[in-house]
């Protein structure tokens, strides 16, 4: 899965899942809370699993993939906007700087 080039920045673990569900619940149909999966990404669109959360606890960031690359665009639209409305600082990050894990290469 591709990562989305958007990444929210200085995010304590207590707040994850809470900054999570409300991006579920503003920008999906369905308004689900996410949810963490067993391989510990967390599920953040109401089940249609296009686009998935996962928090680096040794950075404080959550990052974003989707199933398809062609979507990046979009989600990282929808997750701009979102962190700007409630004053997460994110960054766009360049997708040659990130392994297929996520981490910064």
């Amino acid at each position: 899965m591709p990562y989305c080039h958007t990444i929210f920045q200085t995010v304590k673990p207590e707040q994850v899942e809470n900054v999570l569900s409300k991006f579920a619940q503003e920008c999906f149909v369905g308004g689900q809370a996410a949810y963490r999966l067993d391989d510990g990404s967390f599920s953040i669109d109401a089940g249609e699993n296009d686009i998935r959360a996962i928090y680096d606890e040794s950075d404080t960031v959550i990052r974003f993939f989707c199933r398809y690359k062609r979507d990046a665009d979009f989600y990282d639209s929808k997750l701009q906007t979102f962190a700007a409305k409630h004053g997460i600082t994110s960054e766009l990050t360049v997708a040659s700087r990130l392994g297929t894990d996520g981490s910064r290469i």
